[in-house]
């Protein structure tokens, strides 16, 4: 286990040129061949014989994790390990989902679920894209100010208001222009579709076991609504991403709220699981 991993090279290949002995890398979790019509239009993530690093290979809840040069982007000096690795997914799946809905300045953006990615998808809608509103969805209130901290503009709990009434109230009736839903449960699903506006994106991440059934006319064909799913992330956005942490335009100082040594690694798991204290994102350190 352990998709998300950054640290320093302690040994190479004898034909690896690009990194060396002492780098500070953050790995890039996306297992491609490079071969295939779907890397050689930089779409590794379509890969014909695609593998995860820390899901179908050995990740890095070890002391020790071997991976393919190529997958070894180098991090400078002002960028720490913990938010390297956070970057390897949690804040790299969140940039990919706002490039797939297409976000722009113009937008309002809903963002149903303000937990370990979430956040990070505020935070790059306000910093990154500027978009014109953003409204962060989460039944934590913690977790609301966090996101306003981020950048929302407007929260809203569904434990308490009616969240399709109160984005509607928000944009004067004209529904958000993308909707991204980290959470995958059926009626946030239902939720995002509802609250989208007349040509809006909803962008599902969040991964459930729960069916979703539609009336595509009255949810997707009237408005023509478009549904996009989000499946990792790109290594160029990872790229990038370590370019918006080094040069300031993001912050990620608040997005580690728990580390512990891997050889307390299940106590992690337990306040992962058991949302001790609401986590964003816990990091194994050693």
């Amino acid at each position: 286990m352990g998709h998300e991993i950054a640290g320093v090279v302690t040994e190479k290949g004898e034909r690896v040129r690009e990194i060396g002995i002492g780098d500070r890398v953050v790995i890039h979790y996306v297992m491609s061949c490079g071969q295939c019509r779907y890397c050689k239009s930089d779409r590794e993530t379509y890969c014909e014989k695609y593998q995860m690093i820390g899901k179908d290979l050995d990740g890095g809840f070890a002391e020790y994790v071997k991976v393919p040069a190529s997958n070894a982007l180098r991090l400078p000096e002002t960028i720490a390990f913990d938010h390297a690795a956070i970057m390897g997914c949690a804040v790299s799946t969140a940039f990919h989902a706002l490039r797939r809905a297409r976000a722009r300045r113009e937008d309002t953006i809903a963002i149903y679920g303000a937990g370990g990615l979430g956040v990070h998808a505020v935070q790059l809608s306000s910093r990154i894209i500027e978009a014109s509103n953003i409204i962060a969805v989460d039944v934590v209130e913690e977790k609301l100010r966090h996101a306003k901290r981020l950048g929302a503009r407007d929260v809203v709990n569904p434990n308490q208001e009616d969240v399709v009434e109160r984005i509607r109230e928000i944009t004067d009736g004209l529904g958000a222009d993308v909707v991204i839903d980290f959470v995958g449960r059926k009626r946030t699903v239902e939720n995002a579709l509802a609250c989208a506006g007349k040509g809006g994106r909803v962008v599902l991440v969040g991964i459930s076991l729960e069916e979703l059934h539609i009336s595509p006319y009255s949810t997707i064909i009237g408005k023509e609504i478009e549904m996009v799913g989000v499946n990792d992330h790109l290594k160029s956005e990872l790229r990038q991403l370590i370019e918006f942490s080094s040069s300031g335009r993001i912050d990620l100082s608040t997005s580690v709220t728990n580390k512990v040594r891997l050889e307390d690694v299940n106590s992690g798991i337990q306040i992962l699981e058991g949302n001790i204290g609401n986590p964003l994102r816990i990091v194994v350190a050693q």
